[in-house]
């Protein structure tokens, strides 16, 4: 009779501080209010950020480029540079990442698609010459790329450069 009347205790008491309110909230038995933003609806709202500054960095990277070999007819080959010019992100999905265990603090994953279109050099007949050309031709081979990006308890962006993420 003791350990029931404890719990009912426990339950009254949990049930009347902010915490008990919480905890009611998180399980649905009492409604949330109005202003109410989850974790991951804070990093939904912080994604175009991390995008904006993320379409800058890709860009920066990937402006080298990789040098391919282009067969014509016969021996008629060339060398030629191709980047990839990122020009449109979007928004997909946030959510809670895995805890590994009871003492790390709640992280978020957020999931962004990057749109990107490859430009291409002039033909040039060695490498070294195709690997001093600008990519300024559009090849109009397009296609997109998913990464994850990490944010902490605070759905605050870590800064850390995004993980390739394949569907």
């Amino acid at each position: 009779m003791r350990r029931w009347t404890w719990v009912g205790l426990c339950v009254i008491a949990a049930g009347c501080g902010s915490t008990g309110e919480k905890v009611l909230q998180d399980f649905g038995i009492k409604d949330r209010p109005e202003d109410y933003q989850s974790g991951a609806d804070k990093v939904m709202a912080n994604l175009s950020d991390v995008a904006k500054v993320e379409l800058d960095r890709m860009n920066m990277a990937a402006r080298r480029g990789q040098i391919l070999y282009d067969k014509g007819k016969g021996l008629d080959g060339a060398y030629y540079k191709r980047t990839k010019v990122y020009d449109n992100s979007r928004p997909l999905d946030a959510n809670a990442a895995t805890r590994t265990n009871q003492n790390n603090p709640v992280t978020y994953v957020g999931y962004i698609e990057f749109s990107f279109e490859y430009y291409e050099s002039a033909r040039k007949q060695t490498r070294v010459e195709a690997e001093s050309e600008i990519a300024d031709i559009p090849s109009r081979d397009r296609g997109s790329e998913t990464y994850r990006y990490r944010f902490d308890s605070g759905a605050n962006w870590t800064g850390g450069k995004g993980e390739r993420y394949q569907d």
